[in-house]
């Protein structure tokens, strides 16, 4: 089994139900599984993090993902926003915010995070090669990125994903996309 799945028991023990419960739910069409050739079920990670927000019931820390998170966005309501999707739809992660490269390095130093939502446009800063050699320094290589950008082409989200960057979204950004890949996980292996 693959680390992006769970068996119906250790679901049940992650969420703290019973393995009858979990295998309730999956047979009423609640919560998405798979059968194995073995007929076993297997939950993905990111269906079971699903079923717990739209049931409004407490994701384990084992399966949030990115947990501290850095905002480094040079435009003031442009971050405030970001703040917002966060601060509303996800209350559990640590934010911090930095108006730009300088300030957002020194708070990776700091802060520490496990995700950085990074703006696209940052005068005076190629992104695309910061975000490589935030990916290449040991010290910071599982961080997942976040880039975020006005009018992404394939192009450009082609350039940022060779960089290292998890997605590269659009404006105004989906709060339900943008968790989903921050919920993945963190590190090159979580893509």
């Amino acid at each position: 089994m693959d680390s992006t799945h769970l068996t119906s028991h250790a679901v049940a023990r992650l969420i703290g139900v019973s393995a009858s419960a979990v295998l309730s739910w999956i047979d009423k069409g609640l919560l998405a599984a798979h059968r194995t050739p073995g007929g076993h079920r297997r939950v993905e990670k990111t269906s079971l993090v699903r079923f717990l927000r739209h049931h409004a019931m407490p994701i384990p820390p084992a399966l949030a993902g990115a947990n501290r998170i850095l905002v480094i966005e040079g435009d003031r309501a442009a971050r405030r926003h970001i703040q917002r999707v966060l601060r509303q739809h996800a209350p559990h992660l640590a934010v911090e915010m930095a108006d730009g490269p300088v300030d957002g390095l020194l708070r990776i130093g700091l802060f520490r995070p496990d995700a950085i939502v990074l703006d696209t446009h940052v005068p005076g800063t190629n992104v695309v090669d910061l975000c490589s050699r935030i990916r290449s320094l040991p010290e910071t290589e599982h961080i997942r990125i976040v880039v975020v950008a006005t009018k992404p082409s394939q192009q450009i989200a082609a350039a940022y994903a060779r960089a290292g960057a998890a997605a590269c979204l659009a404006r105004p950004l989906d709060p339900n996309r943008l968790l989903e890949i921050l919920q993945r996980g963190t590190g090159r292996d979580a893509r």
